[in-house]
């Protein structure tokens, strides 16, 4: 039986030249200095409106075969052949589901409807931005507690990346049973709120 618990998060603080690389600014000395403000503006709103939670579910990796298929907790399956090289020396996983919340998303779209294109994509940007520093950031929390036991974590993977097919977002929302999560998956396997993911990590012996 897995366990899930709860993931305190703070808003991250985005670095405004993240989201200038992030945009394709090769040689950051030379972004017009009206860009360069508009980019710590999102940066700044990025943190202020970012309300991230995160939970956990840690479980057995019951069963990995060559064909793929993979089975968490005895129940739980999973079709991917990259997940199954992942997971092949794991003897447990951990699936987190993080999000920013809705008043990101609701800004960016506010400022489409007002016809500022330029911070909008900026803004939505930084939200990316966002997750990816914290998802990192929980990923570097799991590898401090598994090393006081020898043990490591793989990087991530989730339904939609490599051969995982994104079809299967909601049966890897299935570990967490009853629990109630901050996310919800369409018909289309999408997550709700838009500034959210799902990710999967192997426990691993330490190297």
């Amino acid at each position: 039986m897995g366990a899930v618990w709860r993931f305190p998060l703070e808003p991250p603080a985005v670095p405004a030249d993240l989201i200038l690389k992030l945009q394709k600014c090769r040689d950051l000395t030379r972004v017009p200095p009206a860009i360069r403000e508009a980019a710590e503006a999102a940066a700044a709103e990025a943190s202020r409106l970012a309300a991230p939670e995160a939970v956990c579910w840690r479980g057995p990796v019951t069963a990995v075969d060559g064909t793929g298929e993979v089975v968490l907790d005895g129940t739980h399956r999973f079709h991917s052949q990259a997940l199954a090289r992942l997971l092949a020396p794991a003897a447990e996983a951990v699936v987190v589901v993080l999000t920013l919340g809705e008043a990101l998303e609701r800004r960016v779209a506010a400022l489409f409807a007002e016809h500022l294109p330029l911070e909008s994509v900026l803004l939505d940007t930084a939200g990316w931005a966002a997750i990816e520093l914290l998802v990192r950031g929980v990923r570097r929390r799991l590898l401090e507690q598994e090393r006081p036991a020898g043990r490591s974590v793989t990087h991530r993977l989730a339904p939609g990346y490599r051969d995982w097919p994104v079809e299967e977002q909601a049966a890897l929302l299935g570990v967490f049973g009853g629990a109630p999560l901050p996310v919800r998956v369409t018909e289309s396997a999408w997550l709700v709120p838009v500034k959210s993911i799902s990710a999967l990590f192997g426990v691993v012996r330490a190297a």
